[in-house]
């Protein structure tokens, strides 16, 4: 089975995974468990760091991700499971999703995964106490925010002048 999570779940520390990094670096902070990997495919591309909309974010992804095509994605995949078929994978990046407003890449990356080969990416449940606000690490994208709608303009009638 493979999961998607963030680098703090706890629950990553049981040992009972292979957790492999989507991310563009390796975490700065210390982990309480052993990195597999780093599948950079999976990462956003650098045009995308500063994309905080998910609704122009996921079709820019999308693409992203097509251009690497499924097929090229279940071989990387596959290598990590095969590395302990007792254990599930664990792909990870840094956000804390558990609040409805908080999203990431990784769970744009399950429905595309979803999207193109009909098999669901769950998140791995986190055992620890969600906090007001996810803290922001260097790849963290901050709360989505809407810019201001422009006041609609009232439409223009054609007279006629006969």
């Amino acid at each position: 089975m493979i999961y998607t999570s963030r680098y703090s779940n706890p629950e990553l520390k049981t040992g009972k995974y292979t957790v492999v990094g989507i991310t563009r670096g390796a975490p700065k902070f210390r982990l309480d468990y052993e990195l597999a990997g780093n599948i950079i495919e999976i990462a956003p591309p650098g045009y995308l760091f500063n994309e905080y909309n998910r609704e122009r974010f996921t079709p820019q992804y999308f693409r992203h991700m097509d251009r690497t095509g499924a097929r090229r994605v279940a071989e990387i995949l596959a290598r990590y499971q095969r590395l302990d078929l007792s254990k599930d994978v664990v792909l990870c990046c840094y956000e804390d999703v558990r609040t409805p407003d908080e999203w990431c890449h990784r769970l744009v990356f399950a429905e595309w995964w979803y999207s193109r080969t009909g098999e669901q990416i769950e998140e791995l449940p986190d055992p620890s106490v969600p906090k007001g606000r996810a803290v922001q690490h260097k790849e963290a994208k901050p709360k989505q925010t809407e810019p201001p709608k422009e006041p609609e303009k009232p439409a223009h009638e054609q007279l006629s002048l006969w």
